[in-house]
């Protein structure tokens, strides 16, 4: 009969030791799952709230995906984005734009009021006379309106189709 002390266990260390596979000089694994070229070694995490999740689980389970990370993977890599770039100073240059027809529009106001008076206080000759180059300069104005209004929509339509008024 053996004795406590000539009795050895193996211990997890000694487990760990004795399974451990060795490679041999060539390099190549005797066993196992053969390992991957392009190991997916980066990752990245999304949170989303209650209604946002089940909107993506459907989607998730209407695409058959094997995962959800193939299913996102798939989505951002493989689907066209529109990027849209946001520049203030165009922004706030269209704005500005889009105003000159109102006050093209208050211009014309005026000048009505202006011939009223005119022709309430003076001979129709002498109103007509005074309101000949102010005719005229309404004139070239409504031209100008005319040409900001093509030339403003050619640039929403062109260059920054996201800052539609």
């Amino acid at each position: 009969m053996k004795t406590k002390s000539t009795i050895k266990t193996k211990t997890m260390t000694d487990l760990k030791h004795t399974t451990t596979l060795q490679t041999p000089a060539s390099g190549k694994r005797k066993v196992g799952r053969p390992r991957k070229e392009n190991k997916k070694i980066h990752r990245v995490a999304v949170r989303f709230t209650a209604e946002e999740n089940i909107r993506f689980l459907t989607l998730f389970e209407r695409s058959g995906k094997k995962s959800r990370s193939e299913f996102l993977a798939d989505k951002v890599l493989n689907t066209p984005m529109k990027i849209i770039h946001y520049d203030k100073t165009l922004h706030d240059f269209i704005v500005k734009l889009s105003s000159f027809p109102a006050q093209v529009k208050a211009i014309g106001n005026n000048y009505n009021q202006v011939m009223d008076y005119l022709f309430q206080h003076f001979e129709r000759k002498k109103a007509l006379r005074l309101l000949y180059p102010l005719e005229q300069a309404i004139i070239e104005l409504v031209k100008a309106n005319h040409e900001l209004k093509q030339q403003i929509q050619q640039l929403l339509q062109y260059d920054c189709e996201d800052y539609r008024l």
